[in-house]
C-alpha cells in the first residue's frame, strides 16, 4: 500500500507562496518569449492566364495576379447559338513549353459566322459595282450611239443653216416666194429641236442615275462593309491571344483548355488563424520546405489579407508572401510548411495561445 508522505503545513505555505510568487513574477516581468506561425501554403505563380470552358460552351479567359488576389482582366466568349463552333490550338503550341506575349494560342471556328461573312462580302461587291455604274453611266455602246446621233444632228442643221442663209438672200431679191422660204425656215426650227432632243438624250446618258439613286446605293454599300467589320470583330474575339509571357501549361482538368504561367516570381499564398495575423507585419521573413522532398527556401511577406475566410471552421486571412532567391527548383502546385517567425509575445499571451490551442 502507497502512502503519501506528510508535509508540514508551514512547509507546504512556504512552496504554495514561492510558487505564486514565481508565477506573478512571471506575469508581471517584461520577460518575452519567442514565437513562430507554423502554417502549409500553396506555391504559385505570380500571374497566370486561363482559359476555361464552362458547362454551357463559354470560353472564359482570366489573367490573374496570384500575390494581390486581383483579377487584371476577364473576358467570355459566347457561342453562337445553334451554331457548331469548335476550339482549335494552334499547332506550334502542340509541343511548345512557353509562349510570348502576343503570341496566337487558339481561336473558335464558326461556320456560320463564315457563310454569314461570305455571304456579305458578295453582296457587298454587288453593291459597290452598282455604285460604279450609277456614277459613270450608261453601257459605253449607248453612250457612243447617243453621240453620233447629236453629231447627225448638228450636221444636217449645219447643212440646214445654210442652204435657209441662201434662201433668205433670194427671197430678199424676190427671187424666192414666201412659201419655198417660210418651208425653209421650219425645215430649220425641227433640225433645231432635233439637235436639242439628240443632245438631251446624250445627257441622260452620260450622267447616270439620279443623284438620290446614286446615294442610295453609296448608303447600301456602306451598310454593308459595317456589316461585315462587325461579324470580323466578332470572329477576332473568337482568336485567343497570350496576353503574357511565361511558361504553357495543358492542365488535366477538363473545363481548363490551356494556362500559361509567369515564373518570373513565385509566391506562397497561407492560410493564417486571424489571431495571428495580427502578430504578422509586412517584410516578415518566412522559411518553408515541402514535405517528402528535400525542397527549401525562404519569403517575404509581401500582402496581409483583412478579409476573413473559414477553412475547416477555423478563422483565417491569406497571407501572400513572395519567394526569394533561386526558385528554379520550385514548381507551381507544391505544397510548403511554413515558419514565420513573429515577434516574441510575453507570458500572458503565450499562456493564452497555449490554452487555445489545446482547447480547440
Amino acid at each position: 500500500m502507497t502512502t503519501i508522505p506528510h508535509i508540514p503545513r508551514r512547509r507546504a505555505l512556504i512552496i504554495s507562496g514561492v510558487l505564486l510568487a514565481v508565477l506573478i513574477a512571471l506575469l508581471v516581468l517584461p520577460i518575452r518569449i519567442p514565437y513562430s506561425v507554423t502554417v502549409y501554403g500553396r506555391l504559385l505563380p505570380e500571374r497566370e492566364w486561363v482559359l476555361v470552358r464552362t458547362d454551357n460552351g463559354q470560353l472564359t479567359s482570366l489573367v490573374r495576379s496570384n500575390g494581390s488576389g486581383v483579377v487584371e482582366q476577364y473576358s467570355v466568349t459566347e457561342p453562337v447559338r445553334g451554331d457548331a463552333m469548335q476550339f482549335v490550338l494552334a499547332p506550334g503550341l502542340m509541343s511548345a513549353v512557353s509562349v510570348q506575349k502576343g503570341d496566337t494560342v487558339g481561336w473558335l471556328t464558326s461556320p456560320e459566322l463564315a457563310q454569314q461573312l461570305t455571304a456579305l462580302e458578295g453582296a457587298l461587291d454587288v453593291a459597290h459595282a452598282m455604285v460604279a455604274s450609277a456614277r459613270s453611266g450608261d453601257k459605253p455602246a449607248v453612250v457612243q450611239q447617243a453621240r453620233d446621233a447629236v453629231t447627225q444632228a448638228r450636221a444636217a442643221f449645219d447643212e440646214q443653216q445654210h442652204w435657209h442663209a441662201r434662201q433668205t438672200e433670194l427671197h430678199a431679191k424676190n427671187i424666192l416666194s414666201d412659201e419655198e422660204f417660210e418651208l425653209s425656215r421650219d425645215r430649220l426650227e425641227v433640225l433645231r429641236a432635233g439637235v436639242a432632243v439628240a443632245q438631251s438624250q446624250l445627257d441622260a446618258v452620260t450622267s447616270g442615275l439620279k443623284a438620290e439613286d446614286v446615294r442610295q446605293s453609296e448608303v447600301r454599300a456602306a451598310a454593308l462593309e459595317s456589316e461585315i467589320a462587325a461579324v470580323r470583330a466578332r470572329m477576332n474575339r473568337f482568336t485567343h491571344i497570350a496576353p503574357l509571357s511565361g511558361e504553357l501549361r495543358h492542365p488535366h482538368a477538363a473545363d481548363t483548355l490551356l494556362a500559361v504561367q509567369d515564373r518570373s516570381a513565385l509566391v506562397l499564398l497561407l492560410p493564417v488563424n486571424v489571431c495571428d495575423c495580427a502578430r504578422l507585419r509586412e517584410g516578415d521573413r518566412i522559411e518553408f520546405d515541402v514535405p517528402l522532398t528535400a525542397l527549401t527556401g525562404t519569403a517575404v511577406i509581401r500582402r496581409i489579407d483583412k478579409r476573413v475566410e473559414y477553412v475547416q471552421g477555423n478563422p483565417v486571412s491569406i497571407v501572400s508572401a513572395e519567394a526569394a532567391g533561386d526558385t528554379e527548383a520550385l514548381q507551381p502546385g507544391l505544397i510548403a510548411r511554413c515558419r514565420v517567425q513573429a515577434p516574441p509575445i510575453g507570458i500572458p499571451a503565450y499562456l493564452q495561445h497555449l490554452w487555445s490551442s489545446i482547447t480547440m
